[in-house]
């Protein structure tokens, strides 16, 4: 029913344990193709020791992770086709819910479920909606609204999406953002507040480095901000006003990840090249970050320092409130459900069903451990 596609590149130390969470699905009616894209550091090899008969090894010269996927794609027997990274990890039952989707909305030519992210020692939330919800989204919005509808590891598609709509691109970064894009801008998506995949920070992976595409690049057009700006600029002159207006703010969105990661990175060259590429005006704080980057630049890696420490310490202090409410409300009354995880790291909501306490799920309360053919979930201490 599934064919599972995952790009290998240099992930020794991470691809048996993520292949393991793929061989524990309760959903055993899969084949998994792990597509080496020119590994040097031996990671194959420990593909080579696993005697899964569902496991499909494909080898190609480096090409990046789109030309990988795309490899993957063709050699697939199944009409679905989920994506996971070598290295983050599935939690038991993801590919069950994907199949929950896809019977619910056939026609969907984009799904997933939402995800988790660890924090980079690997500890995570484990947690599960009250409600369960399956639902079409509007991709954009969400995107625009920094809500992370959708990630690799937590996607599907049909094989007719690939079909119809051809594959992922070869960009280094952003392929994979890209291609939802595209295929958002045809098809309808589908989604489950179901949370069954992590991704997992640590690795090396883009939210490591806390880049986005734009960093470390020539910008001489705004598509070269983001690969996805190009079908979505496309898209958006199609578009009905309604419509067009989501996929500018998600525009505005990918100009302003670029700003602020440029900002964080000190890449003053990134942020002066920026303000002619601009589609629409930028925000006001994007313009203020923009003006101090015209300044010297000691003077502006001074103030992007300065002003990324500020922000780092009302994090801190608003997370410290937070903590002692949540400690002061658990010694008065019940613990209220919190809030879904988003890409800024917030929690999300009640522990899974087979972990046996119930404590408020916080930021790394718990962790994945290997066990054997099966996974444990432990309560740190």
């Amino acid at each position: 029913m599934f064919s599972i596609v995952m790009p290998l590149w240099n992930k020794q130390d991470r691809v048996t344990a993520t292949i393991a969470t793929a061989i524990a699905q309760t959903w055993r009616d899969f084949e998994l193709i792990v597509v080496d894209d020119g590994s040097t550091d031996g990671g194959m090899a420990e593909v080579d020791r696993l005697r899964d008969p569902r496991i499909l090894k494909l080898r190609q010269p480096h090409a990046g992770p789109g030309a990988a996927r795309n490899a993957g794609i063709e050699a697939a027997r199944h009409d679905w086709i989920a994506f996971l990274d070598a290295d983050d990890i599935w939690l038991p039952d993801h590919l069950k819910e994907l199949d929950r989707i896809r019977v619910r909305f056939p026609k969907a030519g984009l799904i997933g479920t939402t995800i988790l992210r660890s924090d980079r020692k690997g500890r995570y939330c484990a947690p599960q909606a009250k409600e369960r919800r399956i639902e079409w989204i509007d991709y954009f919005e969400l995107e625009a609204a920094d809500a992370w509808p959708v990630t690799t590891s937590s996607a599907a598609i049909p094989k007719r999406t690939y079909e119809e709509l051809g594959g992922f691109g070869n960009a280094p970064c952003g392929q994979d953002i890209e291609y939802w894009a595209r295929i958002a801008l045809d098809r309808p998506v589908a989604i489950s507040n179901r949370a069954t995949a992590v991704y997992v920070l640590g690795t090396g992976g883009i939210t490591d480095m806390v880049r986005s595409p734009c960093i470390g690049r020539e910008l001489r057009h705004w598509s070269d901000v983001h690969p996805a700006l190009v079908p979505l600029n496309e898209g958006r002159a199609l578009a009905t006003k309604n419509r067009g207006g989501v996929i500018d703010r998600y525009i505005d969105q990918q100009f302003q990840l670029c700003v602020r990661n440029a900002a964080r990175l000190g890449d003053v060259k990134t942020m002066r090249a920026l303000p002619r590429l601009y589609l629409r005006p930028p925000p006001p704080r994007d313009r203020l970050l923009l003006a101090l980057a015209r300044a010297p630049s000691p003077l502006a890696l001074a103030a992007f320092r300065l002003g990324f420490r500020l922000k780092s310490l009302l994090r801190a202090l608003k997370h410290g409130r937070e903590r002692l409410s949540r400690s002061s409300a658990r010694n008065a009354a019940p613990i209220p459900a919190p809030a879904p995880l988003s890409r800024s790291g917030n929690v999300a909501p009640k522990p899974l069903h087979h972990v046996t306490q119930e404590p408020p799920c916080e930021p790394g309360l718990y962790e994945a451990q290997e066990g054997g053919r099966a996974r444990k979930w432990s309560k740190l201490r």
